[in-house]
């Protein structure tokens, strides 16, 4: 998936709580910090992102969000230096000494983790932060993360010499914070301009770094998967999305799905898909409780029907005599995209004769497959190209000796034309039996919250060539 880079949209600020008080020669109880926040705004608060909220039916909501003491909370303090840094590819104890700390104040802090999580097992992106007094270096307040969710702290325990006072020497006190991630349906549907991930930023949506793997953009992979590859989503397409977001003290952090989404393609034939997540069986699947699953050989056409097998003994429904159906036809609506079956390298994008307008790639294995009756081709593909599976090839037209739109694919071994079928292609999962109330509760839920958002006009489509409807079913003859 290469997709341009964008920087990072950010749907909320954070809401930072005042702290009470004033500043003493020494710094203040933590017992004393936490007591004087106030709870911060409901999660149920309005959306500034530009997102149309959607109905909250079957999202967690956890309520009004009290804020608990962090680290960072000691900024304000004039008497306390914060520092904060990742812990790299070295041991904690090397960490802290370089941040600096004596070695007895961060020996303090290793023996407090020991009672709950021992730091010598770390891994280079973990973050940590200090907070000491600014005249004689002690510790007050540490914090370690490996997430936004697996947070611990050690503080000075209640009326130790370490807090408030000037000798610091007491023992630490650790505990795991409880984070709670409160979670909001947001939705949205935009058009899709030059680049995908712009139009997401500019609807709203956090879009994270291409290498994050739970961004917006990779769970959107993963629910069009087997539908559209998104480096093929080309602008004048519209999506339409129900996604899930968490927020910590009613910060945006990360989103925990993508729930649903409506893809129209940028053609004025092709049909929109919708696709669901469902929990329970851990995929998405389309309005009938259908998944797509990979094999070594991919679908040309996800979920196209098949009109005609493959049959060496056929009778031609034209010329009524007995000549090999050396392929197998899927019936897919005119401008419907073709993808690559496998990686391979194209030897023939042109005119095939009566297969109208043909691509054919070479395979590893001595394997060579062919898509005909193309409306037009991919733009740019051309004779010695590599492609990788799933690439875009074409899209479905009648050119050719056909009697409609279709796409005619056939495979060879050498000389010999066999059934493409027999090859281990893609193939569909069912929501299992026990989830499918469950799921079909949840769709009409979602579907819903889909048919809510508002949907962008379709731009003006250039003509799709559907080819003529002159003839017959296919035959691979210009082999």
């Amino acid at each position: 998936m290469l997709l341009g880079a964008l920087s990072t949209v950010a749907f909320y600020t954070l809401i930072v709580v005042p702290l009470s008080g004033h500043h003493d020669a020494s710094p203040p109880s933590i017992a004393a910090i936490t007591s004087a926040n106030a709870p911060v705004a409901s999660a149920n608060a309005a959306n500034d992102g530009g997102m149309e909220i959607g109905q909250d039916s079957g999202v967690i909501d956890a309520g009004p969000v009290v804020h608990q003491f962090r680290v960072a909370d000691l900024a304000t303090d004039d008497t306390i230096e914060i520092k904060t840094d990742t812990v790299g590819h070295r041991a904690m104890i090397t960490a802290l000494l370089a941040a600096p700390l004596s070695r007895a104040q961060a020996q303090r802090i290793v023996n407090a983790f020991e009672r709950v999580r021992s730091l010598g097992s770390t891994q280079p992106k973990d973050s940590f932060s200090i907070a000491k007094t600014k005249s004689g270096g002690k510790v007050v307040a540490f914090e370690y993360q490996s997430s936004k969710v697996d947070v611990w702290q050690a503080v000075a325990a209640d009326g130790d010499a370490g807090v408030g006072a000037s000798v610091g020497t007491g023992d630490l006190e650790a505990k795991k914070l409880e984070i709670l991630l409160d979670k909001k349906r947001v939705t949205a549907g935009f058009l899709v301009g030059d680049d995908l991930r712009a139009s997401l930023a500019k609807s709203g949506f956090d879009v994270g770094t291409e290498k994050n793997g739970d961004s917006i953009v990779t769970m959107l992979d993963d629910a069009l998967d087997g539908h559209a590859e998104l480096a093929d989503i080309r602008p004048g397409a519209r999506l339409r999305i129900v996604a899930t977001e968490q927020r910590i003290e009613g910060t945006f952090v990360s989103y925990a799905e993508v729930d649903a989404v409506e893809y129209f393609p940028a053609s004025a034939h092709a049909q929109p898909v919708r696709t669901y997540y469902s929990p329970a069986s851990k995929g998405y699947f389309d309005a009938k409780g259908r998944q797509p699953t990979h094999g070594g050989w991919r679908m040309p056409i996800p979920f196209a029907r098949i009109s005609s097998r493959f049959n060496p003994h056929r009778m031609h429904p034209v010329l009524h005599t007995v000549m090999p159906h050396n392929g197998v036809d899927f019936s897919a609506p005119p401008g419907t995209p073709i993808y690559s079956t496998a990686a391979g390298t194209v030897i023939v994008a042109g005119d095939g004769g009566p297969c109208g307008n043909m691509v054919k790639l070479e395979h590893s294995g001595g394997l060579v497959s062919a898509y005909c009756h193309m409306s037009r081709f991919a733009a740019g593909l051309h004779v010695g190209e590599h492609v990788e599976s799933r690439q875009l090839v074409g899209y479905v037209g009648s050119t050719g000796r056909a009697t409609g739109p279709h796409l005619h694919f056939a495979i060879k071994r050498g000389d010999v034309f066999i059934d493409p079928l027999s090859l281990k292609l893609d193939g569909v999962r069912l929501v299992p039996v026990q989830n499918r109330d469950d799921f079909e509760a949840a769709r009409k839920d979602l579907d819903a919250a889909l048919d809510a958002i508002p949907l962008p006009a379709a731009p003006a489509f250039a003509d799709v060539d559907a080819g003529s409807d002159n003839a017959d079913d296919t035959i691979l003859e210009t082999e």
